[in-house]
This record gives C-alpha cells, structure tokens and sequence, in this order.
C-alpha cells in the first residue's frame, strides 16, 4: 500500500530526486523544501499518478517521500524490506544523509533545518578571525520597520573583541570576490577544458574499470544465486545451507548494488561538475546578484568554507576547484 508507492512517477521523477538533494544540505525545513520545488517549477500534479490522488504537497506528504526506501531502491511489504528491481533515482548514501536530518527532530516531529532561516546566505560559512568560533546571524528591526541582518562570533566561553558586521557588506564583499571568477578570458576557459578532458582519460583508465569490475563481481554471485536456487529445487543441497549461502551472496550482492549506485552517481556528477565549475566561475557574480536569499546560500555553500571574519571584513575560503580557478584569475598565470 502507502509505504511501497512512489509519491511521483517516470514522468515527474525530478521532483524526489531535488527533494532529497535539497533537503540533504540541511538547508531546508519542510515547509521551505515544499516552497523550493514550487519555485522550481517542479510541483506538477498533472504528472502524478492517478493513485496518489494528489491535488498538494503538505508537510506529511514531503515527510513521507523523504522516508520512503523506494527511491533508493528497495520497499517495503508486510512491515520487512525488500530489494526492488526497479531503478533506483538516487543512491544510499543521500538517504541514508536525509534521514539523519529528519532524525534531528524538534517539536511535532518537524525535521530541524541545520541552519535554521534560508533567509542569512553567509550562515554556516564564517568563523571568527581571533577566536575561531561560529559566526552566527541575528535580524534585527529598527524603529522605522526596516529589517537588517547582523552577522556576529558566538562568543561562548570566552572573551572576543569582533564586532558585529551588517549583511549588506558581507554582499559588497562577496560580490567583489566572485567578479575575479568571472575575469578568465576565452584561452583560458580553453585550457582548463583541455585539463578537463585528462581528467576523463584518467577515469576511463581507472574509475570506469573499478566499475566493470564490480558488476561483473555482481553478475557471478546472481548466477550463483540461481545455482543454488536450482539445487535446492531439486533437493541437492539442505534448506539449513540454502539459507546460508542465499544470506551470503544476497548481503554481498546488495553491497555491491550500494557501491556500484554511488559510481553510477558519481559519474553523473563528474560530467556535469566540468562544464558547470567553468560556467559558474564565469557568472557567479551575476548569479549572486540576482539570487534570491535561499539560492545564494545555496550558491555560496557551494563555493565557500569555513572563511574567516575579522574586523569586518571576511577572507572568503574557496572550495575546490574555485580556489585554483580565483588563484589564478588574480595572478593571471594559469600554467601548471
């Protein structure tokens, strides 16, 4: 029933897909998830199935999606879970992560968000200059009505000299960083591309051939399973070593089933993440400027680290790649 029909079909399946990937940042309380997919154009209901009889998305229903092991792969019958021979839209691993958000409870069982308002961008990205505390964020209302958001060190434990800064710098500064991103000129974006198509050449050598590695690994313990099926059919073997060796072949199959989802995941990423690190280098800024507060947190959750907050001013830490690419956007030298 409920438990093992997936909220949307083939022909809406993006929405679980962004559901669990947006939800996994930590980013997103349930009401702001549901809003997210709405902006996104995502929420269809002409697409959903006829069984569903959904005509909204409410809290309980995002919860269940969430919940539900169908996306993953498997479902569940008569209270125990089995594996399913559809294809899984997203792998173990961002379940497994969602579900420890949604473990974080608060009152009514609604998940906690990990950083609370999707309204303070810089939240979750800045620590303290001198003590390396949390920076954290605060809106304050003046007199007048109008709103502003202070960003400050926690202060726990001890003593801090930092003052609090206002947003609206944070944005000025932030600006400023991303414009160096987007100053490569057109023999660059070339040369990066050229590195990038080594990448792949590496990955065809290794990570591609871990892969075929791993399904033909699969492949033999299913046939094993069918041996062993066979025989026990036939009563060549005992009930006693059927059991055993199904429970054996069956856990290593459903790891392999884990390893080889997280490679199909990854490959996805890796071809998308080479054209979209060159393309979001080059309109990062104009991405930020014309963001909304929860998309440029998640733009600079994307971009940023742990950056350091002193005197008023941040020195924005970079991920990786953007730390090379900003490297060398400011010093012009892109050999090596």
């Amino acid at each position: 029933g409920d438990k093992i029909v997936p909220v949307v079909d083939e022909l809406n399946k993006d929405l679980p897909i962004k559901m669990f990937e947006y939800y996994a940042t930590g980013l997103y309380s349930l009401d702001s998830l549901i809003q997210r997919v709405k902006d996104d154009g995502l929420l269809r209901f002409d697409l959903m199935p006829k069984h569903t009889r959904l005509t909204r998305m409410t809290k309980s229903t995002a919860h269940r999606t969430l919940r539900n092991p169908f996306y993953y792969g498997e479902f569940y019958w008569n209270d125990k879970l089995y594996k399913g021979t559809h294809m899984p839209l997203i792998g173990k691993d961002l379940w497994d992560k969602v579900q420890e958000l949604l473990n974080q409870t608060k009152e009514k069982n609604e998940p906690k968000p990990k950083y609370g308002t999707m309204e303070f961008a810089f939240k979750g990205l800045l620590i303290c200059g001198e003590c390396g505390r949390t920076v954290t964020a605060e809106k304050k209302i003046k007199k007048s009505g109008k709103e502003y958001v202070y960003y400050h060190c926690t202060k726990f434990g001890g003593h801090c000299s930092q003052k609090a800064v206002n947003e609206a710098l944070l944005d000025e500064h932030i600006v400023n960083s991303l414009d160096v991103l987007g100053t490569m000129q057109q023999d660059t974006v070339e040369y990066v591309a050229e590195g990038l198509k080594q990448s792949l050449y590496l990955k065809r050598a290794t990570v591609d051939r871990t892969r075929v590695k791993m399904e033909a690994e699969k492949a033999k313990l299913q046939n094993r399973l069918s041996v062993l099926y066979e025989d026990r059919l036939d009563r060549n073997i005992t009930e006693e070593f059927y059991n055993q060796k199904f429970a054996e072949y069956s856990t290593k199959i459903k790891d392999l089933d884990t390893q080889i989802s997280k490679y199909t995941h990854a490959d996805i990423d890796y071809y998308q993440f080479g054209v979209k690190t060159l393309e979001l280098a080059k309109r990062a800024a104009e991405l930020y400027k014309n963001a909304k507060p929860d998309e440029k947190s998640e733009l600079l959750h994307f971009l940023l680290s742990n950056s350091p907050l002193t005197d008023q001013t941040p020195q924005f830490t970079y991920r990786k790649p953007f730390d090379r690419v900003r490297q060398r956007a400011l010093s012009s030298d892109w050999s090596g």
